[in-house]
């Protein structure tokens, strides 16, 4: 059994995920806090579209899209669709499917037949499923919200631009006046955690308790490698800006337990434009760890008022070292020295 979790402080980003609009104005998704302030947050929504989309982009992941119904008229067998074949066959061929899971509700054949789950009441047309009245993958890679370190102090952006009125959207909208929309605003350091059951990636599980290994060691351990290299570089690109949330800091590792063990360990705030790691609360969850098991930890230097401290303690190294140590980890655990 093993887990790689990874927790992990990103580079400084602004206004990074956006509600529902209250008139004109576009409001930063937040939470409050027992003291009445706030934090924005990315959703593990967004975080996870901008995993998928780097790895469509950079690993050339395919995400789920219309050759589903192939997948369909392949997995039926005399009126009955098998499950088991159609899950497979995602897991196959679906990067997103075997890393981020999935839930089918109201499958169709490419004539329009529904795929439904056996009863008395069922219509003539209708074909069955297997087993179920649905095909489901729980994701094995588990992102949590992403949380600003610094607070919400309420700062706003008037967006209007009358050079653009000027020229074309008075003529377009037919409007006397420039509406002036207004958005919030944020820019901090934001802080997630990742955790990757690598037991499952590549395994198709069954309703019946039983899985049936789908992928090769290779293969599982290419995904996890290309995840790894997604977070070493994520990005989120939002109202033609092009924000990075490259890790500042990450403390991880593969281990013997499944566990987000860093999720409450790893505590920081701004001070003097540059952030400080309360070090002895993060070494304190070390021991949460199995024994015997250690974790990396990588910062970028520059970063951190007390980055000495951190480096002596934690023994950190560099963010690229980091991930490097991360990936030599991964092909140790499935056994595999080349992808």
């Amino acid at each position: 059994m093993g887990g790689l979790t990874l927790t992990i402080i990103t580079a400084k980003a602004t206004s990074l995920n956006y509600g529902e609009n209250v008139g004109n104005v576009s409001i930063l998704k937040k939470l409050s806090l027992a003291d009445g302030s706030q934090k924005t947050f990315v959703s593990d929504k967004a975080l996870k579209y901008d995993m998928r989309r780097k790895g469509r982009e950079e690993n050339d992941w395919r995400l789920l899209d219309e050759k589903l119904k192939e997948h369909i008229k392949n997995s039926l067998r005399n009126d009955n669709f098998d499950v088991d074949s159609f899950g497979k066959a995602l897991i196959k061929h679906y990067e997103e499917f075997d890393l981020f899971g999935g839930l089918f509700t109201n499958l169709r054949t490419e004539d329009g037949r529904k795929i439904v789950k056996k009863d008395k009441k069922k219509k003539k047309d209708d074909i069955t499923l297997s087993y179920g009245d649905s095909v489901k993958r729980s994701c094995p890679v588990k992102v949590t919200y992403a949380f600003s370190i610094s607070k919400f102090s309420g700062d706003i952006n008037f967006l209007n631009n009358i050079d653009a009125y000027n020229r074309y959207i008075k003529h377009v909208e037919d409007e006397k006046d420039q509406s002036i929309p207004t958005s919030e605003e944020h820019t901090s350091h934001y802080l997630y955690t990742v955790t990757v059951d690598l037991d499952r990636i590549g395994v198709w599980e069954k309703e019946d308790g039983t899985a049936e290994e789908v992928l090769d060691n290779k293969e599982k351990t290419k995904r996890v490698l290309d995840l790894l290299d997604i977070l070493k570089t994520l990005n989120r690109q939002i109202r033609g800006r092009w924000e990075s949330l490259s890790p500042v800091f990450v403390v991880g590792g593969v281990f013997s337990v499944k566990h987000p063990f860093f999720i409450e360990g790893v505590e920081a705030v701004e001070d003097e434009d540059k952030l400080w790691l309360n070090v002895q609360r993060l070494k304190e969850s070390f021991g949460y760890l199995p024994d015997g098991e250690t974790p990396v930890v990588g910062i970028l230097s520059g970063v951190f008022k007390n980055e000495e401290e951190i480096r002596k303690t934690l023994g950190a190294v560099s963010v690229v070292d980091a991930f490097n140590k991360f990936k030599n980890q991964v092909r140790e655990y499935y056994g595999v020295s080349e992808v």
